[in-house]
């Protein structure tokens, strides 16, 4: 189990080396551009606070809540 911490740590490590990690807390109001699966020319903007965040490495994800059509809508994003 001590082995897979160390290299999980380099693997982090690497990519924040490689590109900046945005610091997201929980309460943070964040906009995101994504892709749409069906249509991969198409972007969508999608605004709404944090309300969780998963720190587990290179698989670390944020949980974001949304209203659309007055209903709440929750989606997971890899960071």
């Amino acid at each position: 189990m001590l082995y897979l911490q160390i290299l999980d740590k380099e693997a982090v490590e690497e990519v924040r080396a490689k590109r900046e990690i945005p610091e997201i807390k929980p309460g943070y109001i964040v906009q995101l551009k994504v892709e749409v699966p069906e249509n991969k020319r198409r972007t969508s903007v999608l605004k709404g606070i944090v309300i969780a965040r998963r720190n587990a490495g290179l698989n670390t994800t944020f949980r974001l809540r949304r209203l659309v059509a007055g209903v709440g809508v929750e989606s997971l994003f890899p960071l």
